[in-house]
């Protein structure tokens, strides 16, 4: 797959090497045989549609109960001079849960310091807690947005440590290679986790990488780097709170606790209780968002527009080999081909998601919807690299697995905002190879079927949602005012 830059314009621009070709009858370029094969499907989702689902609710699923027992702790396992510390069984959950100090409000232009000791007891597979600079507010999901921190990941009574930053717009990073000098997260080999002691430092000094910022995590003498991208600086991010935070997907818990910590030159020891603020840190509870149990379909809800009834729901990027939760939710459109005309609109809204998350919208085969992408697919995808977050862009691939997805596209956050979007395919355009257009909001971009994807065909029978399979996070999605191509019934 070769994937191609692509720049925003009033109007549409190329996602490939080729130029679009733009007539003035675009849109009049349908033959009269194809009009009379397909029509335009309407649904508003006033009432529940007769749509087929795949793996989209597992009923059998059964409910995890999920503990968080974290906070102040009158014990003494970080190595403190006196009992006294914060920490304990903290666990992986959509559900968030902290325990902070509010702090002046910081942001990426501020100098940022802290240190202590901290011994990790147990570690589940699957398992995870940040503790640095975050946003009471703001800071939720994978990869989290507003957030300076260090990652302990479990795995198994071992963990990782790993250093990040989200900004405010969920461009994360922690570590890239940057002027000829490659800087890297910690390499050192998996801790185990008999709670042995560690020291600790973590920086973030805004003036440093050419004023672009850079942090520097610091583990028993030795240091990493990890340099901002430029624009993440630039995009910012704002802190109200230091302390612990759970890594919010699904998953295990992990048993860590710390002490002697200095925060931006205030020392803390815990021999008393701080009394810092709580926030679902001390709950037991049974916990259905699951990975890779899909929840998404009919949705009695109204994100996406004001009227009540819209579909999707929670969606995971699952395993390539994950046969069983490869899930779908669409209509029974008749057969179509690329050499169709198509044509989609609606409206959209994303309410969570973590980075490294995906979801298809568009025309497929419910014999051959497994794969990443799936053959038989003409569509969009909503997902991005961590370092972007989500985009909205088209995607193709035919019978034969010859595929392309668009390099870049409009942005989707997690926001709960609402966005208007159209795809069109026209099977004529890009001197007859076929060409993609897709808008959301005011941009659009551009994706033109490269030489012999139309000769090797694609058959489509189903309009609708569809996983994605390329192990990954989560994504909270919903559509509403859906119109799309079908075959019109004999």
């Amino acid at each position: 797959m070769s994937a191609f830059p692509i720049n925003f314009h009033e109007k549409p621009s190329s996602c490939g090497k080729f130029a679009l070709e733009i007539l003035p009858f675009l849109l009049l370029c349908v033959t009269t045989t194809m009009a009379q094969e397909t029509i335009l499907r309407s649904q508003d989702f006033r009432s529940i549609p007769n749509w087929e689902g795949k793996a989209n609710r597992n009923s059998s699923i059964s409910e995890k109960t999920t503990i968080q027992n974290f906070g102040y702790s009158q014990t003494n396992y970080a190595g403190g001079q006196r009992s006294g510390e914060i920490g304990g069984r903290i666990s992986r959950s959509i559900t968030p849960a902290t325990y902070a100090k509010p702090i002046t409000p910081k942001t990426l232009n501020d100098n940022l310091v802290a240190s202590g000791k901290f011994a990790v007891t147990k570690a589940d597979g699957a398992s995870g807690v940040l503790i640095g600079w975050f946003n009471g507010k703001q800071s939720q999901g994978w990869r989290t947005p507003h957030s300076l921190v260090v990652r302990l990941d479990g795995n198994g009574g071992k963990y990782w440590v790993f250093f990040e930053y989200g900004t405010k717009n969920w461009k994360t990073g922690s570590g890239h290679t940057f002027e000829g000098e490659h800087y890297q997260t910690t390499r050192t080999p998996p801790e185990l986790a008999d709670g042995k002691v560690h020291t600790w430092q973590l920086s973030y000094d805004p003036d440093s990488n050419h004023g672009h910022g850079e942090m520097v995590f610091t583990m028993d003498g030795k240091a990493y780097r990890a340099p901002l991208k430029s624009s993440h600086k630039l995009d910012g991010a704002t802190f109200d709170r230091f302390g612990l935070i759970n890594q919010q997907t699904a998953g295990k818990g992990l048993e860590v606790y710390f002490d002697d910590l200095n925060i931006d030159g205030v020392p803390h020891n815990f021999d008393i209780d701080p009394n810092w603020e709580e926030n679902g840190n001390r709950v037991k509870f049974q916990d259905r968002e699951i990975r890779p149990y899909h929840d998404f379909g009919y949705s009695a809800t109204h994100y996406a527009s004001d009227e009540i009834g819209e579909i999707g729901g929670l969606i995971w990027r699952i395993e390539e080999n994950d046969l069983q939760n490869s899930g779908y939710y669409a209509d029974n459109i008749g057969e179509l081909t690329m050499d169709q005309y198509l044509e989609a609109s609606g409206k959209v809204s994303m309410i969570r998601a973590a980075v490294d998350s995906a979801i298809l919208i568009g025309w497929f085969n419910s014999e051959t919807h497994i794969g990443a992408p799936p053959v038989n697919f003409i569509g969009i995808m909503i997902e991005g690299p961590s370092q972007v977050g989500h985009y909205f862009r088209p995607i193709y691939a035919n019978s034969q697995g010859a595929y392309e997805i668009c390099g870049q596209g409009p942005i989707i956050r997690p926001n709960a905002d609402r966005h208007d979007w159209t795809f069109e395919y026209n099977p004529d355009a890009n001197s007859g190879k076929g060409n993609i257009i897709v808008t959301f909001n005011d941009q659009t971009v551009s994706l033109p079927l490269k030489s012999g994807v139309k000769v090797d065909q694609a058959i489509f029978n189903r309009f609708g949602l569809l996983s994605y399979q390329r192990g990954g996070h989560y994504l909270d999605v919903y559509f509403d005012n859906l119109t799309y191509t079908a075959k019109k019934a004999p």
